[in-house]
């Protein structure tokens, strides 16, 4: 579904440039829920844009369904992000229209498209529609909010709006869900909430849905997490259990910590044979990002140790050294030879 080649994109302001990708490489399969994790200024919000068609790359290779996004011309690229693609903000004022009901939020995208729903697959159920009007509310049912219809967005709670902005972003019937930190500004039970129906809609659907969060609570309960630290893809974290059971619990007066599901972490080694270290683990052995490191391979392992822990001590004394020791202590001083007489 996606493909990323040696992703690069810097953003340049008068003389200054700065590198938001540094060369990343990402693979995400059709039908796939997964996340991209990263503090700030890592680089995840501009890959988003570049996957939602709102940004282009300096250089590399983008793909998304069989696209390249890079040879994509304007008529292209606004029927590609009117179809195939569809995005979920964090801030509702990017998802909705205030002075508009649910049901014509979610019918907006159906009219400026032109899209008919009745050329469209069938809803989880059999349900089909002829007009923008059905689809949207059987959309608004999926998304478990059928008594909202009618509601403005001053009505809705945080985690209803974001259900109508899920329905908005599925009225097109995309084949790539996009979602930019959708938990951000939601408590834990909702948060759980949300979550559940991002993997309903994955599962009935067969939709692909990239979420992308600095929450490492969020990237828990996905089938897949990738980190990207400086730019570039540094690890991924392959779930082996998932679970949202406890997480509700997290709300006022529930449990301190989540559920930890079972996780393998992965280092991830780009096309120049480049690996990103865990920065915890850098920090327990003190080193920064001037030291350097000696490699070995052993044992079908390769072995990464700071070059100043490497330096061998010297070599200690032979036996031969040994014997010379007390013997040049037991020699007697050469006494000065008498001066001469003339």
């Amino acid at each position: 579904m996606i493909l990323c080649e040696n992703l690069v994109k810097i953003y340049k302001t008068g003389e200054i440039e700065v590198v938001a990708l540094q060369g990343l490489d990402l693979t995400v399969e059709d039908g796939e829920l997964m996340a991209i994790i990263g503090n700030s200024g890592s680089g995840k919000s501009t890959l988003l844009n570049m996957l939602g068609g709102l940004d282009t790359p300096s250089a590399g290779q983008l793909e998304v369904d069989g696209r390249n996004l890079l040879k994509m011309s304007k008529k292209e690229m606004l029927e590609y992000k009117c179809s195939t693609v569809g995005f979920v903000w964090q801030n509702p004022a990017r998802n909705l229209i205030p002075y508009l009901t649910a049901q014509e939020n979610v019918e907006m995208p159906l009219l400026i498209s032109k899209k008919s729903p009745a050329q469209m697959p069938p809803l989880p159920g059999g349900i089909t529609c002829r007009t923008a009007r059905e689809r949207a509310g059987a959309l608004l049912d999926l998304v478990g909010l059928s008594h909202r219809h009618k509601s403005k967005l001053t009505e809705l709670s945080g985690g209803e709006q974001q259900r109508v902005a899920i329905a908005i972003a599925l009225a097109n019937n995309p084949r790539l869900l996009l979602a930019d930190e959708p938990t951000g500004a939601v408590d834990s039970k909702t948060t759980n909430e949300l979550l559940q129906l991002f993997r309903d809609l994955n599962e009935q659907l067969g939709l692909t849905i990239v979420i992308v969060t600095h929450d490492r609570l969020v990237s828990s309960f996905v089938n897949r997490a990738v980190m990207i630290r400086d730019g570039r893809t540094s690890s991924e974290f392959i779930r082996r259990h998932i679970s949202l059971s406890g997480l509700a619990d997290l709300d006022d007066g529930g449990a301190e910590e989540a559920p930890a599901p079972e996780v393998e972490e992965l280092a991830v080694v780009d096309r120049s044979g480049r690996v990103q270290l865990p920065r915890e683990y850098l920090d327990a052995l003190g080193v920064s990002g001037k030291d350097k490191l000696k490699t070995h391979l052993e044992d079908g392992r390769i072995i990464l140790t700071p070059a100043w822990m490497s330096t061998e001590p010297p070599a200690e004394q032979t036996g031969a050294d040994e014997a010379a020791a007390p013997a040049a202590e037991a020699a007697p001083a050469a006494e000065p030879a008498p001066p001469s007489e003339d």
